[in-house]
C-alpha cells in the first residue's frame, strides 16, 4: 500500500481502541477506485483475532428492506438469544425468521445494538460496510444509529462511500476524505505494475489522465501492453486486455460528432501531448478546436486546451475504435507537422502508422526507430516497431532481419514463446550468411532462456562450431554460453563444462583481444590444466571487469561469467561490484533474460555479507519476474536463504522440489546448492552426520568452477571434524588447491578455519586466530561469525571457559544480528555449555518498542501479572496483554523468561 499514512493512522487507532475495550467508528468517503476497498483489505488484516463481519451495498438491493443488516448480522444469531425478548422479536421479525406486526425502527436500532453488544463480549468485533451509499435505507438508517450510540462494547464499525453527502444516516460518524494518490506515490504504483523502463513523457501522460486515482493506473497497465506503457505510444489496434471500462467509453464515443471524434483521435495519437502539434494537425484536417466541447458535455475529458481525458483508457478507446482510413489521416497530419524538427522515433511511427500497402522508406525509417528504441531498453516497443516495419515492407531480405531482430528483441524481454515463433520464421534463405549464423545462436539461446538448464549445451556448442567458419565473433559468443549453460548442467549435463572448454580450446578460434573472451579462455584453462598458474591467470583476467568493459552493456551475460570467475576464485570485492553492476545494467536494459541470474548471484552476496533483508528483496523481484516471464528458474536463492534462517520445513520443501525438477531439466547447478543449503542447514543445528551426507552429495554434482562445489567442501570439513574415523585430509587438500593460489583474505580465511577443524589441539589455535584475522579483512560477515564460533566451541572444549564465552557470545551476537538463526542456536547452546546466557536480540527486534511497550516489558521482565502491571499503569488487563503480544512478536520471543534476557539486553 502506497502512502495513506493518515488513513492507516486512524485505522490503526480504531482498532487500538476496540482491542482496549472501546468503541470506534470511521466513515471513508472518495471516489470510486481511490483506494478505500484497499483501505477496507488493510483493517481487515489488522483485525487479526477479531471477528470480522462485512457486507458491501449492492445498487440492485437498494429497495430490499433491512437487506444490508439482515446479511451483516447473519453471523451473531446464536446471540440472539442473548436479548430482552421485545428486541429479540423485533429482529427475528425484521430478518423474517418469524411472522408479526412491522416493528418500530427505533427498537430495531437498539435491538442491532445489543446484538453487537452482547456478541462482542466473546471478543472485538469490527464491522466493515462497503459502498455503503448503496444500503437499502432501512439498514443504513439503523447502522448509522448504532454508529452514533457504540462506547465500551469493543464494536468498530467503518462506513465507505463515495462522498460524504451519500451518507445522510451516518451523520455524526467521524469521516477521512480518501484523496488521490500524490506525484511520488503514484509514480512507484505506475512503475511497479509496469516491466521495463518507462518513457518520462509517457509517465507524465498517464498520471495526468489517472490524476492520482489508483484503479485507473493499474487498469491502463492491465488494458495497455508493457511497449505501449513504455513509450506512451498506442502501438496495436486492439488492447493487450481490454477492460470493460473501455468498452463503454467507446460506446459514448460513438455518440459525439463526427468533428468532435476526429479532434479526440488528433490528441489520442500523439504520444507527446503537445498543443501546439495537436491543434496544427487538427487544423490541417479541418478540425476547429472548439469541438472538443461535446466531448467535454459526455464527460470524457476535461475543458483545458486543447485536451486531457479523464482516464487513460478513454484515450486508449479513442485509439482502437477508430476506423482504419481515419487513423492513417490522423497520423499522416501528424506526421506532416514540424517533420524536420519532431522527435524522429515519433515521426517514423506516425510515417509508418499512415501507410496504406507498403512504402520500404517509411518501413526503414521505423526500423531505425526501433534500433535506437531497444538500445534505450525498450524491447518490447522496438519489437512491436520491427514488427510493423515488416507488415508495411515488401523487401523479403529486410522482412526477415527485422523478423530476427524482433525475435531478439521479444527474447531480451521475456518473450520467450514469441521469439520461438519468430526466430522460426526469420530462418530463411534470404538472410545473409551472417545474419543465419546470429539466427542459429539466437534460437539456441530461446532454448537455454526458457529452461535454464544444462539440456541447451549441445545445442549452443553445436552452433558455436558451425559459425566458425562463418562469423569468428558469432562463434565465440556461442561458445560463452555454451559454457554458460554447462555451468547450470554441470554433471547432469549430457555435455559437461570440460567438454566444452575441451571443444572451446580445440576449435581453434582465437579469444581476441575482449575481456570476456579472454576470460572464457582463462577460465576453460582453470578446468583443464587446473594449475595454480592458470588460476592466477583467471583471477588477472576477472580483476579487469571491476571497471567497465566495452560492449558490456550489449552483452549483459559477460558480466555472470565474470561473477562465477570472481566467486571461484574467492575475491569478494570484485564479485560484490560486478553482481551489483549486472543487475543494474540489466534493470535499466528491461533484460528479463539476465535479469534472474543477476538477481540470485546479488542475493548471495548480500547473503554472505550478512544482510539478509536485501537478500529476501532480491528474492522477491526474482519471484515477480519469474511469474511474469513464465521462464523457469531454480530458485538458488531461496535455497540459501531459508538454510540460514534455520527454516527448516520450508528448506526441505524447496531441497525436494528443486531436485526433482533440477533431475528434470539437467540442471546440476540447482541440485548442488540445494544440497548445499541441506548442509549448511544441518551444520548450524548440529546434525553433523546428515550434514556429511548431504555435502557429499553436493560433490557428486562436480564443477571446477562452480561456487557451490567449493562451499559443499567446507560444510563436508566440518561435518567430518564432528565425527570419528571419518578422514578428511584429501578433501582439506582438495580445498587448499582452489583457495590458496588465490591469496584472497576471504578464501584464504576459510581455508585456515576448515584446517583448524582438522588440526591437533596444538597448531588449532594459530589456524583459527589467522582465519579470524583474515576474515576480519573481507565483507563476508557471515564466515568471520562462523570464525569465530567454532574458535570458541574449541576454546570450551580446552576448558578455557572465560576465552570460550566471549568468542561464543560475539558469534551469537553476530549471526542473531544478521538473521542467521540456526547458528545463532548453535551458538547459543554452546554458550549455556560455558556457563553463560545468550544476551543478543534475535534479527528483526531492531525495531524499536514504543515507550508503553517499553514500560509494560520491564515490568513483566520484574514478574509482574498483567493484572499487575495493569494496575500500576491504569490500563485494564486486555490491554496489557496486547502490548505485550505485540513486544514478543517485535522481539521474536515467545516467553516472560525471554522477556527477561531481552529486557536486560535493551
Amino acid at each position: 500500500m502506497l502512502a495513506r499514512h493518515w488513513e492507516r493512522t486512524r485505522i490503526d487507532g480504531l482498532i487500538t481502541s476496540i482491542r482496549d475495550g472501546h468503541s470506534s467508528t470511521l466513515l471513508l468517503a472518495g471516489g470510486a477506485g481511490v483506494g478505500k476497498s484497499t483501505l477496507l483489505d488493510y483493517l481487515a488484516k489488522q483485525a487479526d483475532g477479531m471477528q470480522v463481519l462485512s457486507v458491501t451495498g449492492v445498487q440492485s438491493e437498494v429497495e430490499l428492506v433491512h437487506a444490508a443488516l439482515h446479511q451483516l448480522c447473519r453471523p451473531l444469531v446464536d446471540a440472539m438469544g442473548l436479548l430482552p425478548a421485545p428486541q429479540r422479536d423485533a429482529l427475528e421479525i425484521t430478518f423474517g425468521q418469524r411472522s408479526g406486526p412491522v416493528p418500530n425502527p427505533f427498537l430495531v436500532g437498539l435491538a442491532t445494538l445489543g446484538l453487537l453488544s452482547e456478541a462482542s463480549r466473546a471478543g472485538p468485533i469490527v464491522c466493515i460496510v462497503d459502498d455503503a451509499q448503496w444500503l437499502d435505507e432501512a439498514s443504513a438508517r439503523v447502522l448509522g444509529f448504532v454508529a452514533r450510540r457504540l462506547d465500551v462494547e469493543s464494536v468498530g464499525i467503518v462506513f465507505a462511500l463515495r462522498t460524504p453527502n451519500d451518507g445522510a444516516a451516518f451523520d455524526g460518524v467521524p469521516s477521512v476524505i480518501v484523496q488521490g494518490l500524490g506525484r511520488q506515490d503514484a509514480e512507484m504504483l505506475l512503475s511497479s505494475l509496469t516491466p521495463g523502463p518507462i518513457d518520462p513523457r509517457a509517465m507524465d501522460r498517464i498520471l495526468e489522465e489517472a490524476d492520482g486515482n489508483p484503479l485507473a493506473i493499474v487498469e491502463a497497465t492491465r488494458t495497455l501492453s508493457p511497449a505501449e506503457l513504455s513509450t506512451g505510444i498506442i502501438l496495436t489496434d486492439s488492447a493487450a486486455n481490454p477492460s470493460r471500462l473501455e468498452e463503454q467509453y467507446g460506446e459514448r464515443l460513438h455518440l459525439l460528432p463526427d468533428e468532435t471524434q476526429q479532434l479526440l483521435l488528433v490528441a489520442a495519437a500523439e504520444p507527446s501531448a503537445e498543443p501546439r502539434i495537436i491543434l496544427a494537425a487538427a487544423a490541417a484536417l479541418g478540425v476547429r478546436p472548439e469541438a472538443v466541447e461535446p466531448a467535454v458535455e459526455a464527460g470524457l475529458c476535461m475543458s483545458e486546451a486543447p485536451i486531457r481525458f479523464i482516464h487513460p483508457l478513454v484515450r486508449s478507446a479513442v485509439y482502437r475504435t477508430a476506423a482504419p482510413e481515419a487513423l492513417r489521416a490522423v497520423h499522416a497530419a501528424l506526421a506532416a507537422v514540424d517533420a524536420d524538427e519532431a522527435d524522429p522515433d515519433l515521426n517514423a511511427w506516425h510515417r509508418a502508422r499512415a501507410v496504406d500497402g507498403t512504402d520500404e522508406n517509411a518501413a526503414s525509417a521505423l526500423a531505425d526507430a526501433a534500433g535506437r528504441m531497444q538500445a534505450r531498453g525498450g524491447n518490447a516497443a522496438a519489437a512491436a516497431l520491427y514488427r510493423q516495419a515488416v507488415e508495411i515492407s515488401s523487401d523479403e531480405h529486410r522482412r526477415s532481419s527485422w523478423l530476427l531482430r524482433i525475435s531478439q528483441a521479444e527474447l531480451a524481454a521475456g518473450q520467450y514463446d514469441l521469439a520461438s515463433r519468430d526466430i522460426a520464421a526469420a530462418s530463411s534463405d534470404q538472410l545473409h550468411a551472417s545474419l543465419r549464423a546470429e539466427a542459429t545462436l539466437t534460437a539456441a539461446r530461446v532454448a537455454f532462456v526458457r529452461e535454464r538448464s544444462g539440456a541447451a549445451v549441445a545445442l549452443l556448442l553445436d552452433a558455436a562450431e558451425q559459425l566458425s567458419s562463418v562469423s569468428v565473433h558469432a562463434s565465440r559468443e556461442a561458445y560463452f554460453e555454451a559454457f554458460s549453460a554447462a555451468m547450470f548442467g554441470a554433471s547432469l549435463a549430457t555435455t559437461d563444462v570440460t567438454q566444452v572448454a575441451e571443444r572451446w580450446l580445440a576449435s581453434g578460434v582465437q579469444p581476441g583481444d575482449r575481456p570476456a573472451h579472454m576470460l572464457l579462455d582463462a577460465m576453460t584453462r582453470v578446468i583443464t590444466e587446473g594449475t595454480p598458474a592458470s588460476r592466477r591467470k583467471m583471477q588477472e583476467v576477472v580483476v579487469a571487469f571491476r571497471r567497465e568493459v566495452p560492449d558490456e552493456r550489449t552483452h549483459l551475460h559477460w558480466l555472470w561469467h565474470a561473477t562465477i570467475a570472481s566467486l571461484a576464485a574467492w575475491d569478494y570485492d570484485t564479485w560484490d561490484t560486478v553482481s551489483n553492476r549486472h543487475l543494474l545494467l540489466a534493470r535499466a536494459a528491461g533484460d528479463y533474460n539476465e535479469l534472474p541470474i543477476a538477481l540470485t548471484t546479488r542475493a548471495y552476496a548480500h547473503l554472505f555479507r550478512g544482510e539478509f533483508p536485501a537478500a529476501l528483496d532480491a528474492v522477491h523481484e526474482l519471484a515477480a519476474i519469474t511469474s511474469a516471464t513464465g521462464g523457469r528458474m531454480n530458485p538458488s536463492a531461496e535455497v540459501g536463504i531459508a538454510a540460514l534462517q534455520g527454516r527448516d520445513e520450508e528448506l526441505d520443501a524447496l531441497v525436494r522440489w528443486t531436485t526433482a525438477d533440477a533431475q528434470e531439466r539437467a540442471d546440476g547447478s540447482a541440485v548442488a546448492i540445494a544440497y548445499w543449503g541441506a548442509a549448511v542447514l544441518d551444520n548450524s543445528r548440529r546434525r553433523y552426520e546428515t550434514a556429511f551426507g548431504w555435502a557429499r552429495r553436493a560433490r557428486t554434482m562436480h564443477n571446477p568452477l562452480h561456487s557451490a562445489t567449493n562451499w559443499a567442501l567446507v560444510e563436508y570439513i566440518e561435518a567430518a571434524s564432528r565425527q570419528e574415523n571419518i578422514d578428511a585430509s584429501e578433501e582439506l587438500a582438495q580445498f587448499e588447491a582452489v583457495t590458496v593460489p588465490y591469496d584472497t583474505a576471504w578464501g584464504l580465511g576459510i581455508y585456515h578455519r576448515s584446517r583448524a577443524l582438522l588440526s591437533t589441539d596444538r597448531e588449532a589455535e594459530e589456524h583459527y586466530r589467522e582465519s579470524r584475522r583474515l576474515l576480519s579483512l573481507s565483507p563476508g560477515r557471515l564466515d568471520f561469525a562462523r570464525a569465530t564460533l567454532v574458535y570458541g566451541e574449541w576454546l570450551r572444549r580446552q576448558r578455557r571457559l572465560k576465552d570460550a564465552r566471549a568468542y561464543l557470545q560475539e558469534a551469537h551476537q553476530l549471526f542473531a544480528a544478521m538473521g542467521a538463526s540456526g547458528f545463532a542456536d548453535r551458538a547459543a547452546h554452546e554458550l549455556r555449555a560455558a556457563g553463560a546466557t545468550p544476551r543478543s536480540k534475535r534479527a528483526g527486534a531492531a525495531v524499536s518498542l514504543t515507550p508503553q511497550e517499553t514500560q509494560i516489558a520491564q515490568l513483566a521482565a520484574q514478574g509482574l501479572t498483567n493484572s499487575e502491571v495493569a494496575t500500576r499503569m491504569f490500563l485494564s488487563p486486555r490491554t496489557v496483554e496486547y502490548h505485550l503480544t505485540r513486544v514478543f512478536s517485535k522481539l521474536n520471543i515467545t516467553s516472560r523468561h525471554q522477556l527477561v534476557a531481552a529486557s536486560a539486553d535493551s
